[in-house]
């Protein structure tokens, strides 16, 4: 039969060093066994643009600093002559709108100061209204009118800045400038062997998409 005597202390004390001595030359082999997923380099775009070069082939090994693919980004100076295009042509649209308001609005001025001058111009006659009362609408249907011819010259301005507007290709060579490429090298950060790729070349890329995969030694 086994002896069920329990342990004694210098035992039980030997038994759990023991166990944890194991414990931890396992937690070191687990912490082996966890470098083969941080020994990962993502190589992602830095901005967006378009594939020019790929430089690195998978099963390469290359080092740190090592150009992968190259990317074509385009200044914005294109695309933002067209957007000044439309902010001028949306610009004289709505100064025409305001113009055209001006003239409605100077033209109703005139006709009820023109009204109120025939008005008085009767009353005066029958000697119920004075000439200082249709002298002075007079004065007013004057500065209406002036006012009306105000507005019509702002209108055929704004109309003419409108054609103007919509011409900008008469003055391209000169306000519009040229689109520029500037060309950007996506290097490794480290040093290993490319395990995958993940663009080809001509593809248009956006800023952080993955381009290709590094593991490291």
């Amino acid at each position: 039969m086994m002896n069920s005597q329990p342990l004694s202390m210098p035992k039980f004390s030997a038994l759990m060093t023991l166990t944890i001595l194991i414990a931890l030359v396992a937690c070191q082999a687990c912490s082996r066994g966890g470098d083969t997923a941080q020994g990962i380099i993502v190589v992602n775009a830095p901005a967006a643009g378009e594939i020019r070069r790929v430089l690195a082939h998978e099963g390469m090994e290359v080092v740190a600093g090592q150009p992968i693919v190259e990317i074509v980004i385009y200044s914005a100076a294109q695309s933002a002559a067209t957007t000044g295009a439309d902010d001028r042509e949306g610009r004289a649209g709505m100064t025409i709108q305001a113009a055209n308001a001006e003239v409605e609005a100077a033209r109703t001025e005139v006709v009820r100061h023109e009204v109120e001058v025939q008005r008085l111009m009767s009353l005066v006659s029958s000697g119920q209204a004075s000439q200082g009362d249709l002298d002075g609408e007079r004065a007013l249907y004057q500065l209406a009118q002036q006012r009306l011819q105000k507005a019509k010259t702002a209108a055929q301005e704004a109309q003419s800045g409108l054609v103007a507007a919509r011409q900008p290709s008469l003055n391209s060579s000169i306000a519009t400038p040229s689109p520029v490429e500037q060309i950007v090298a996506v290097r490794a950060s480290g040093a290993g062997i490319v395990s995958a790729l993940d663009t080809r070349i001509g593809e248009r890329v956006v800023a952080g998409q993955p381009l290709a995969t590094i593991r490291t030694h």
